[in-house]
């Protein structure tokens, strides 16, 4: 594997003279040597640094520890690929897709795969114009099963010269920006590399409803690098593109057929259980085009909701609505909607639980008293979020029969939306930004019961809370 600049995660620390990194996914505390520090601040600026079996063995343990990523490798020679696009009558769609792909990718392999579209003359036209081999489904079975169809096509031809080291899924409603594949293709320079997604942003438009994706979508997963792993900071990414190696995506079986919606989020998962790394490049930007009203919006939220229940039957408390410990939940709750009384004692447990944190970090930073103390605050901060978000997406229907908790869940969906407009001020008045953040929530916690009832299952509303935090050294 080439060398190339790292960079700390976004969500890691450096501090005691930078021989300590605080954070990774699940969290730990890294102490570094002198010398292991020294070599961290080369890499960190570019430089290779000496090639050893301990320089390795570090490079790879801050990376697969989600404490530093690779910086837009820029490694030659790039793997070979094949696209493969499913789509569905979308002609503009895969006519502004096939033309960003073909401005950096003049020879690749591009398979369309028409999931049965009514005017399969149209999409073949443009299948045509731009070199793509075209397969044709006579009756719609969904994209995991067009998807399917495209990369097995690839692979049962038995021409091994034609087959790719990469396949590169990529939604007929998405435009590739130039250079995002090339970038996304050099992670594969490191072999325990699988599947590497890049940033989807929101295409920039002048309606309100362009207004609240360009910081609202849910496909759009930030602009800090991470390593993709359930629970997290980045538990999934979406398939609007999702480079996936060639080997994983054979041993992983493809995408689940029957699932309508999540059967990315599913197959990303699957690869992950299996040992392997997915990567997330916001580096590398893809444009996804706008629902066009309001009701294509709320359908949209729907429909990413109902896939809850289906993922929570394969992948169990992956799905939870809200993942924390118990203690932080407990303390939580009683600071947030507690008595007097309850409220002193949330707050004489949260200093408590300090004193063992501390004495986990003694010996590890310099200062373990104070990152304690700032853990444990960092930690009801996102505590407050989590209990936020799920109430407003899972939760909603169960806190509407008494005044107090139509209160809470009335807050959790007001306070978070005048603090995300304060944050981010989109081209959209608070009243509108809160209604729109509304629409999103209830339109997915409504796909969420959907799925629920559908399947007689409740696993999707289940919080999973643990015992103690989990803390890797």
């Amino acid at each position: 594997m080439q060398q190339v600049r790292l960079e700390v995660d976004a969500n890691v620390r450096r501090v005691s003279n930078g021989t300590a990194l605080i954070g990774g996914s699940p969290f730990r505390v890294v102490r570094l040597s002198s010398a292991g520090a020294e070599l961290l601040d080369r890499w960190l600026a570019g430089e290779p640094g000496p090639i050893s079996q301990e320089a390795e063995q570090l490079r790879t343990q801050l990376i697969r520890g989600g404490m530093v990523h690779p910086v837009a490798p820029g490694v030659e020679p790039l793997p070979t690929v094949t696209f493969v696009v499913p789509v569905f009558e979308d002609i503009v769609g895969l006519e502004e897709l096939l033309r960003s792909l073909r401005r950096d990718h003049p020879n690749e392999q591009i398979i369309v795969v028409d999931d049965a579209s009514p005017n399969s003359i149209a999409i073949a036209a443009v299948s045509e114009r731009y070199a793509a081999e075209l397969l044709r489904h006579d009756q719609n079975r969904g994209p995991a099963a067009a998807r399917n169809t495209g990369w097995r096509s690839v692979t049962a031809c038995g021409d091994v010269t034609r087959r790719p080291s990469v396949i590169v899924f990529v939604d007929a409603d998405v435009e590739s920006r130039a250079g995002a594949v090339q970038r996304i293709l050099g992670h594969f320079d490191d072999p325990g590399v699988a599947v590497v997604a890049p940033r989807v942003r929101a295409r920039a438009g002048r309606s309100p409803l362009a207004a609240y994706e360009s910081h609202n979508s849910p496909l759009d997963m930030g602009g800090d690098a991470a390593i993709v792993y359930p629970g997290t900071r980045i538990s999934y990414v979406p398939s609007a593109m999702l480079a996936v190696r060639t080997e994983v995506l054979e041993q992983a079986g493809g995408f689940d057929e029957a699932m309508r919606y999540g059967e990315d989020v599913d197959m990303v998962w699957r690869i992950i259980h299996d040992g392997h790394l997915v990567r997330y490049e916001p580096g590398a930007v893809v444009e996804h085009r706008n629902r066009l009203s309001l009701a294509a919006f709320a359908r949209q939220r729907f429909s990413y909701g109902s896939s809850a229940a289906s993922l929570a039957s394969r992948h169990g408390d992956k799905v939870s609505p809200l993942q924390l410990p118990v203690a932080t939940v407990t303390t939580t709750l009683a600071l947030l909607f507690g008595g007097r009384g309850l409220r002193s004692v949330g707050a004489l447990a949260a200093v408590a639980g300090v004193i063992p944190l501390a004495r986990k970090l003694t010996g590890k930073v310099d200062a373990p008293n104070e990152e304690a103390l700032r853990l444990t605050a960092m930690t009801h901060k996102y505590a407050v979020n989590g209990l936020a978000v799920a109430a407003t997406r899972s939760w909603g229907p169960l806190l509407l029969f008494s005044r107090r908790t139509r209160s809470a869940l009335a807050a959790a969906l007001i306070v978070p939306a005048l603090v995300d407009w304060i944050c981010a001020r989109p081209a959209l008045d608070p009243i509108t930004h809160t209604a729109m953040r509304v629409i999103d929530h209830g339109s997915y916690c409504a796909g969420v019961w959907s799925g629920v009832l559908g399947s007689r299952s409740v696993a999707a509303l289940l919080p999973s809370i643990r015992i103690s935090a989990r803390h890797d050294d």
